[in-house]
């Protein structure tokens, strides 16, 4: 990512309603494929430490990411070892983690099956992977550019890529349904719109607090939905893979 959105995420990540429900969805997740306070989990893609802060007390997480100023974040705000590293070069051995999450990283990756094949690898036989990454090429925009995105996934796309990997998918299901509609609508027309930035910059922007909080209750409506079913449509995927 461009330096600058590193700052922004440690900045918002607590407080901004799409980080916010999106964590609290995959701990769900977690907890359901019976995660344990003794359960060694590796973030990868660790990012500035948020993910870390919501799961270090329903496991013992260890993070990696690429970016020195994203480990000192994490570091800083959680106080668990953060390693920096290639997601297609992990520095462990096989079978060292029981669980592992890699929250919107691999469509940073131009070898993102190598990086899926690496995290099977430092998985135990049936641990467990949960992967977020953002849905549909159409919606490409300068918010993608930010944050150095490769891609964009369908869900065939994505569930061809876990397969190859060797993972086997034991749920696979697009988020963000509610949100969906205005989300794409500013996606695309900014698409169509000449850009006033030169450098792009990303959506990570937490909205004014009334907004905020009725998005929030927007995505924790639909994680309420996610416990029960598969959704149809939206602007991410989730899946959730067994080595």
């Amino acid at each position: 990512m461009e330096p600058r959105e590193y700052t922004n995420m440690a900045r918002v990540e607590e407080r901004h309603f799409w980080f916010v429900q999106t964590r609290a969805m995959v701990r769900e997740a977690l907890l359901r494929e019976g995660i344990r306070p003794n359960s060694r989990l590796l973030d990868v893609g660790c990012g500035t430490g948020g993910t870390i802060r919501v799961l270090k007390d329903i496991c013992t997480p260890v993070g990696m990411d690429m970016s020195i100023q994203a480990l000192q974040y994490t570091v800083k705000k959680t106080g668990v070892t953060a390693i920096a590293a290639d997601a297609t070069a992990l520095p462990f051995c096989d079978d060292t983690f029981e669980f592992a999450v890699a929250l919107d990283v691999i469509e940073h990756i131009p070898d993102d099956l190598g990086a899926l094949r690496e995290i099977r690898r430092v998985l135990r036989p049936r641990g467990t992977l949960v992967l977020t990454v953002p849905a549909h090429q159409y919606l490409f925009s300068t918010h993608d550019r930010a944050l150095h995105h490769v891609r964009r996934y369908s869900r065939k796309l994505l569930q061809s890529r876990v397969k190859a990997a060797g993972f086997t998918v034991s749920r696979l299901t697009y988020t963000n349904f509610l949100l969906f509609l205005p989300i794409a609508t500013v996606r695309l027309a900014k698409k169509i719109l000449p850009e006033q930035d030169t450098m792009p910059s990303s959506d990570a922007v937490v909205p004014w607090t009334p907004v905020n909080t009725g998005l929030s209750g927007v995505m924790a409506l639909e994680r309420r939905w996610l416990r029960r079913l598969n959704l149809p449509y939206g602007v991410s995927l989730m899946a959730v893979l067994h080595a």
